[in-house]
């Protein structure tokens, strides 16, 4: 049998004892290692494990506005609908121009018809990126969908 040694960008222990009066690890610190944990597991299809590490990671450094946009794809993933709206709402407070964000939060209220929702968010997509097509796209998707006024 052969063994394969695989490292994986997360600590998940300590080898050693640490000498008296170290600190384990950084809040921050631990934060970025379950923000890793959780991402890894939800690439393997692990959703509801990589939960509890997103979230932890997303309540240590709350600045991070890719952990809370993460966290709400996982989110929605796992059918948590308003907690996954909140999340990318935080992303968008932290970054209000981002453009993966201002999709994202396009995309979850057309895939659930909030279209009133999804027309304002492309609608500031248009305004901070007027030379990009995808916020006039998603404006014509959404008049499409949206009955004879």
């Amino acid at each position: 049998m052969r063994w394969r040694y695989v490292t994986v960008p997360v600590t998940i222990g300590v080898a050693a004892p640490l000498p008296a009066g170290a600190a384990l690890m950084s809040e921050h610190a631990a934060s970025n290692d379950a923000y890793s944990l959780g991402l890894l597991l939800a690439e393997m299809g692990k959703h509801k494990e990589a939960l509890g590490y997103l979230e932890r990671a997303a309540t240590g450094v709350p600045e991070r506005s890719r952990i809370q946009y993460n966290l709400a794809l996982l989110l929605q993933v796992l059918q948590r609908d308003s907690e996954a709206e909140a999340a990318l709402q935080k992303s968008l407070g932290l970054e209000p121009t981002n453009m993966d964000y201002l999709y994202a939060l396009a995309d979850f209220y057309i895939k659930r018809n909030r279209l009133f929702e999804a027309k304002k968010v492309a609608e500031r997509m248009v305004a901070a990126y007027p030379d990009q097509r995808i916020g006039r796209e998603l404006l014509d998707v959404i008049e499409r969908r949206q009955p004879n006024q």
